[in-house]
């Protein structure tokens, strides 16, 4: 029995997809995926290890960190990246503490990041820690040219109460989890073709969405 016409146009297009010049490699694949099984979700990264959702309802801190020598030449990255981060955590129904909260915690430790100090001081389930390790966004030597790589690691704690083995509220690692991101891609942008502080607003946006998918559901194509 031949095919119905709408079962053989979907195979037409089928054959056609899959006859472009690979030049998309998976984001190609990806947009067959969805044509024939539409855009799936995925747990994120946090949940798919310790089986743990943040978006059930429990109480998120969360805090970034660079060393001097990020901070000397961009001293609001931190900042910028935690502010991005709870904006989108908070869109997905995720309960973030107050940013006001840690920060006054780290005040109080003369600015310090110590973990036993937020968790004293801060009413939270769990508590991130994204440690910046690296951020630039030149090409080494080439002023003209724009290209965005962070480098880090993200720390997952648990904070129980007291019990027979503590004494007071303390925190259990429970997650990490490396990040190495390029923006965008492989390839740089020459500096005549984006304002300077366009293009980093737009590494920072995509350098929070590439670590923000580690604590929520996203659908695959949020990874292209």
């Amino acid at each position: 029995m031949p095919d119905s016409p709408p079962r053989l146009s979907r195979r037409r297009l089928l054959g056609g997809l899959l006859c472009l010049p690979l030049i998309g490699g998976c984001a190609q694949m990806a947009v067959v995926g969805r044509i024939f099984y539409g855009d799936p979700k995925q747990d994120g990264i946090f949940e798919q290890l310790t089986g743990k959702s943040l978006e059930d309802g429990a109480r998120v801190a969360l805090v970034c960190t660079a060393p001097d020598s990020i901070t000397s030449e961009y001293d609001m990255v931190s900042i910028d990246i935690q502010e991005e981060l709870i904006r989108t955590m908070r869109r997905r129904d995720i309960n973030v503490v107050d940013a006001d909260e840690v920060s006054t915690a780290l005040d109080d430790n003369g600015g310090v990041f110590e973990l036993q100090a937020i968790v004293d001081a801060v009413d939270a389930d769990y508590m991130f820690h994204v440690d910046i390790q690296q951020f630039s966004h030149l090409v080494p030597n080439s002023p003209q040219l724009f290209h965005g790589r962070s480098y880090g690691f993200v720390f997952g704690y648990e904070i129980r109460g007291a019990n027979e083995q503590a004494s007071a509220k303390h925190a259990v690692q429970v997650f990490e989890r490396e990040f190495d991101v390029e923006y965008p891609g492989k390839h740089p942008v020459p500096a005549d073709r984006t304002p300077e502080r366009v293009f980093r607003n737009r590494f920072i946006d995509n350098l929070s969405s590439e670590i923000g998918r580690m604590f929520y559901e996203f659908r695959t194509n949020e990874t292209f």
